[in-house]
Order: structure tokens, then sequence, then C-alpha cells
């Protein structure tokens, strides 16, 4: 069975997606989800309003680490092990790529650590947003919207979550 809840934002519409046990999908997008009142995707269950109320209190600087269930079982085992790394960094800071393909064995895979956060699927739970170009920029985020990753939108968000982060952390 499969289940879903939704959270309206400042920076768009979450759903969890989940199964019995755990959260496997975090969909985000800028306009509302349209859902048939009978479609097995609306109905939610205990994971999936735990998962956006958690994302509720982590928006809003109450939350630093997301607790509900996560289901990875769907995807490679290597993109299993990037995403579980990914969980390993801290609320409120940033890596760069390399640095993060250092902590999954090799610093030169800085590429292959970029498409690892390109094809997360629960971003914010899974935070790629903490990782960033090796001077400290950016310049792209796939969070939020099937835009480009480079359209100003997609940065915004990554900037915005960011921000969030280290005003929360330095007033916690």
């Amino acid at each position: 069975m499969f289940y879903s809840s939704i959270l309206h934002t400042p920076l768009g519409y979450m759903r969890a997606m989940t199964n019995d046990q755990a959260v496997y999908k975090l969909d985000w997008q800028q306009t509302p989800f349209i859902l048939h009142p009978d479609a097995p995707a609306a109905r939610q269950n205990d994971v999936s309003r735990e998962t956006i109320h958690q994302l509720d209190a982590y928006l809003n600087g109450r939350l630093e680490k997301f607790t509900v269930p996560i289901d990875l079982s769907s995807l490679s085992a290597s993109l299993q092990r990037w995403l579980e790394i990914l969980t390993t960094v801290p609320y409120g800071t940033t890596i760069s790529y390399a640095e993060f393909a250092e902590k999954w064995g090799n610093r030169k895979a800085a590429r292959a650590a970029g498409g690892a956060c390109q094809r997360n699927p629960l971003p914010i739970l899974i935070p790629c947003h903490r990782i960033l170009k090796g001077d400290g920029s950016y310049d792209n985020y796939s969070g939020g919207d099937n835009k480009n990753p480079r359209h100003p939108d997609n940065i915004y968000r990554k900037q915005w979550l960011i921000d969030m982060e280290a005003k929360s952390s330095v007033s916690a």
C-alpha cells in the first residue's frame, strides 16, 4: 500500500510518498498537486503525516535532524551509499562535491557526487542542498521544480535552505 501527505510551504508544495513503514520519495513542485479523491496517493498514514510534520518543523527552524524511517531499497547500491553519506553532513554546514566524494571513497569522483545529488529522491530529508562547489559557490539545484537545475528559482530554493539552517543553527 502507498500513502502520501502534502504540505504547502514558502518553497512550494511537498508531497511525502510512503509505504507502510517508511518514506521513499519527496515530490516537490511549485503548483498544487492535483489528486483524484479516490486515488491511492490521496491516502495518508502515520509515516506520511509524520514526514510532513517534521518537514514543517524543519522549514520553520525547529528541527535539525529528521527521524522518519527512509526506504532507499528501490535504488542502486551505489546511489544508496551516496545518499547515506549525504545524511552525515551536519545541519547548518556545507561541504564541497570533492569532500562529499572523498567521504564516498574517491575525492576525484566529484562529478559522480553531483549526479547523486541530482538523483536524490528525498530532497531536504537527505540534504543535497548542503553540497557546494569547491570555491563555496553553487550554480545548480534540482529541488523544487523540474526546471533546469541552473534556473534562478531552483538556485533561490537552495540558498533559502542554506540561509535558514545557518540562521537557525546560530540561534539554537
